[in-house]
C-alpha cells in the first residue's frame, strides 16, 4: 500500500512568519495578512523561528526585537532576542537571503543602524504604522526579492 502525500498549497502572494510574543498584534495581523491573501505563521519562541525559517523558508519575516527570555529562573521582560534571531538567519546559507523588517518599539538611531547592519531589510517603528502600512511594504519587499530570483 503506497503512502499518500499530502502537498501543502501555499498562496502565491506569499509566507509571512511574524515573530512576535505580543499576542493582540499577533491576532491582528494574522486576520490581516490572511484576509488579504497571504499565508502566516508566528511564534514567539526564538529557537522554534529559526526551525520554521529554515524548514519552511518564508517569503518575509516581522521580526520584534524585544522578546521576554526566562534566565536562570528570572523572566528578562526587555531581553533583545530578535537580534540574535537576525544574526543566525543571516549567518545561515539556507536563510540568509530571506528579508527580515525589524518590527519594533525600539525607535532611536542606534537601534536602526544596528539592525541594518545585522541584515534587516527595513525597520518599521510598531506604533508608527497601521496593518495596510506593513502589507504595502511586505508587499514591496516580496516582489523585489523575487524579481531578483528571476
Amino acid at each position: 500500500m503506497e503512502k499518500e502525500i499530502t502537498k501543502i498549497i501555499r498562496s502565491n502572494k506569499g509566507l509571512i512568519l511574524f515573530v512576535e510574543d505580543e499576542k493582540n498584534l499577533v491576532d491582528i495581523y494574522h486576520d490581516y495578512f490572511e484576509t488579504n491573501g497571504y499565508d502566516f505563521l508566528s511564534t514567539k519562541d526564538i529557537g522554534q523561528a529559526l526551525q520554521i525559517t529554515e524548514f519552511e523558508q518564508p517569503d518575509i519575516v516581522l521580526l520584534d526585537i524585544i522578546i521576554p527570555k526566562e534566565e536562570r529562573g528570572i523572566i528578562n521582560l526587555m531581553a533583545e532576542q530578535g537580534y540574535d534571531y537576525l544574526e543566525a538567519v543571516k549567518k545561515n546559507p539556507k536563510t540568509k537571503d530571506i528579508p527580515i523588517i525589524a518590527f519594533t518599539n525600539l525607535d532611536t538611531v542606534q537601534d536602526r543602524r544596528k539592525s541594518e547592519a545585522m541584515g534587516a531589510t527595513a525597520y518599521i517603528f510598531k506604533r508608527d504604522c497601521s496593518p495596510k502600512e506593513v502589507l504595502n511594504m511586505v508587499a514591496k519587499i516580496i516582489e523585489r526579492q523575487r524579481e531578483k530570483k528571476s
